[in-house]
């Protein structure tokens, strides 16, 4: 599961009710969980589980508003509805937006601009939920770093709720006037039965791909419509003028003090890997249901003492806020201070989150709520104010972004003019075996730098991830018999070698095909992801390619694979390297050798934010230690042990010296992400894996 950030507390409802305590004290409650997650994330893992408290409350408190008006009038006012949902959520929400993206304008390197920028106008525009989403299935934004706007995405489910919402109550009364059916009873089956379909939704994505079902609107609705359900049974019964049938004090205290408890045990228990929402959301959601059916027991020993605590009333009071504050400064600090963040820091920014979430509630949440200058009470001044001020933040937004998308482009136009004339000693070239290649020019150079570096990948055209095989990733000359027919498969590491062989085709020594898919290695291991979608993605991919196999071994001459050494595997050691050989076996059997790549070294942080802060740039900016280069097991290294015809490529000369591995190399930039590999340092020691597999005997080119 994708545990990114959370929810905001839903904004109370304006109604002539008094505020309640028990939700006041959920609100706090949730709010004080999401923000010490995100702060000690390892001692509360299941804090990101305040979203459902959260809608339950928003669901309660804002269909108890609609269902009211729809119930005594027969309508629903959506332009007033909507005006007063601006006036409490967006100045604030927008307050921080405005402040983020000037702290990113003004501490971020360039590199983070077009990410954070164009999260941070998803997030204006609230659609930052689907924005996310479709990230988390996106193999190349995986390795995408946290934004300043990233918590906004439960601001978008909100939102989306607060427009959908009131059209579904008003369609609900309208369809009961239609039919000359009792208001009441008819948006109850209404929203029970969208409430039911969505929790059915919610089951089967959650199962199927729970990285798009964590931020999908569709999959959230139900914890909406629980809190719904709960306002319109309180109301129904009093519209027929029946009394409520009361718990027993002890029994509703014993309830309540039941609630909470499964909150708090599912901010311990829950964990970033459990499926979510699905099944697991209904613990928070039946726990909030429960407090805020029972209200507050009357008996001595219910919560009531903890939750009218004078600082448990204020927290929730101010909740909002400390939501919207308490996530840029863990993203922004860490940048400004150039260090991760200690306990003192993290400390400081709990007491500041505090600070600013008081400050943001006294001077402009409430005037803007309550307030009658320039007449912002009326909803057509709202609504004029909130046009121009996302207009004013999209503006900038795009500003941002095309000034970062121009320094991309200056920078790989650099990058490819140098390369094209690679000087002595251009990046691999400076660690080849022999004498030692130094040159002074390069001193100080990085290419491609850390605007563009994002760019640098061997994403050919043709060569795109399905879960197919596929005819339309080739290099070189087809009908030529003479070229051997080289065959690059495996997953992304595996993708980021296709430059050396696409020189080589595009130099008639080879014919080269591509069979590469993210994620996804040649083997018959489980694959170690739990999104469902994903993995059956890879095992489509894997049956395929055992069919496009069969069909070509015939012409094939040699295979090349590579595969992420990963840091989390679905098996151990052992496991791993049987099913590599066990795909590689097809083959082999076959007389065609198998070339195992040697994963690259695996990076603790993007070098590139190291890089980004270092001025001058030199040979030991960012290097990391040899001895740290290597944490996870390589099953390729034990495969080519006990597969006869296959052969280990070992490239770590390349990256590394006897103490370190280098960020910069030759005056090239080697890592595009943690991971990977930059395709210009790969173009640079393409001249060098063909000399390899030359010497080894494994390729036999028209000059060898």
């Amino acid at each position: 599961m994708t545990t990114t950030s959370s929810p905001p507390p839903a904004a109370p409802a304006r109604t002539a009710r008094p505020v309640r305590p028990e939700i006041q004290a959920l609100r706090a409650g949730a709010a004080l969980l999401v923000v010490l997650y995100h702060l000690w994330p390892g001692r509360l893992p299941g804090g990101f589980m305040g979203v459902d408290v959260f809608f339950v409350i928003s669901g309660f408190l804002i269909t108890s508003h609609l269902a009211r008006e729809a119930s005594s009038t027969g309508r629903v006012r959506l332009g007033r509805f909507w005006a007063r949902r601006a006036r409490r959520l967006l100045p604030a929400a927008y307050l921080v937006l405005t402040t983020s993206a000037v702290a990113v304008f003004v501490w971020m390197p360039q590199l983070n601009w077009a990410q954070n920028f164009r999260e941070i106008l998803a997030s204006a525009l609230y659609f930052q939920n689907w924005r996310l989403a479709l990230d988390a299935v996106d193999y190349l934004a995986a390795e995408n770093a946290p934004s300043v706007a990233q918590h906004y995405w439960t601001l978008s489910v909100e939102e989306q709720f607060y427009v959908a919402w009131p059209l579904i109550v008003l369609a609900a009364v309208l369809l009961a006037a239609r039919l000359r059916l009792r208001r009441l009873p008819t948006l109850t089956a209404v929203i029970a039965a969208a409430t039911a379909a969505s929790f059915a939704y919610s089951l089967w994505l959650t199962y199927d791909n729970v990285s798009f079902a964590y931020f999908s609107t569709f999959t959230r609705a139900w914890e909406f419509g629980a809190g719904a359900l709960l306002a319109l049974l309180t109301l129904r019964a009093a519209e027929g003028r029946r009394r409520a049938r009361t718990l027993p004090p002890l029994l509703g205290a014993g309830i309540s003090w039941a609630g909470l408890a499964v909150l708090v045990y599912c901010g311990v228990a829950l964990t970033g890997s459990t499926p979510f929402p699905g099944w697991a959301a209904l613990l928070p959601v039946l726990a909030t249901v429960a407090v805020i059916g029972v209200g507050m027991p009357e008996s001595r020993l219910s919560p009531r003492r903890l939750i009218e605590l004078r600082f448990v009333q204020w927290t929730g009071d101010i909740s909002y806020p400390l939501y919207l504050w308490h996530w840029p400064p863990i993203v922004l600090l860490p940048v400004i201070l150039e260090r991760e963040l200690g306990f003192w820091s993290r400390v400081a920014i709990l007491a500041g989150t505090f600070a600013a979430a008081a400050a943001t509630k006294r001077f402009v949440e409430d005037p803007v709520r309550t307030g009658r200058r320039l007449g912002i009470q009326r909803s057509t001044v709202t609504f004029a104010f909130t046009i121009v001020t996302a207009a004013a933040i999209t503006t900038a937004c795009l500003s941002g972004i095309r000034q970062a998308d121009a320094a991309a482009d200056r920078a790989q136009e650099l990058t490819e003019e140098i390369a094209s004339d690679a000087p002595a000693c251009f990046g691999a070239a400076s660690m080849a075996p022999g004498p030692t290649c130094v040159n002074p020019d390069l001193a100080g150079q990085l290419v491609p730098d850390t605007t563009a570096i994002k760019r640098d990948n061997a994403n050919y055209p043709g060569c795109n991830s399905t879960n197919q095989a596929k005819d339309t990733c080739t290099f070189g000359d087809p009908s030529d018999p003479d070229l051997p027919h080289v065959l690059v498969i495996g997953d992304s590491h595996a993708r980021a070698m296709l430059p050396t062989f696409v020189e080589m085709a595009e130099r008639g020594e080879i014919f080269m095909t591509a069979q590469v898919k993210g994620g996804c290695t040649w083997s018959t291991n489980p694959h170690p992801n739990d999104d469902r979608t994903i993995a059956e993605d890879c095992y489509q991919w894997r049956d395929s390619i055992k069919g496009w196999l069969d069909q070509h071994a015939d012409d094939i001459d040699l295979i090349v694979t590579a595969a992420l050494a990963h840091p989390a595997p679905a098996t151990g050691p052992k496991e791993q390297v049987a099913g590599f050989a066990e795909a590689w076996r097809t083959m082999t059997a076959r007389g065609i050798p198998v070339v195992a790549i040697r994963d690259n070294p695996y990076q603790p942080a993007d070098t590139n934010d190291c890089l980004a802060k270092e001025s001058p740039i030199t040979a030991e900016s960012c290097a990391l230690p040899r001895k740290d280069a290597f944490p996870n097991y390589d099953p390729l290294i034990g495969a080519t042990k006990q597969v006869e015809g296959s052969t280990l490529l070992d490239l770590t000369s390349f990256y590394c010296d006897d103490t370190t591995c280098p960020a910069v190399i030759g005056g090239v930039n080697v890592y595009r992400d943690r991971t990977h590999i930059s395709k210009t340092y790969v173009t640079t020691m393409a001249p060098y894996i063909r000399d390899m597999l030359v010497d080894d005997g494994l390729l036999t080119t028209r000059d060898g």
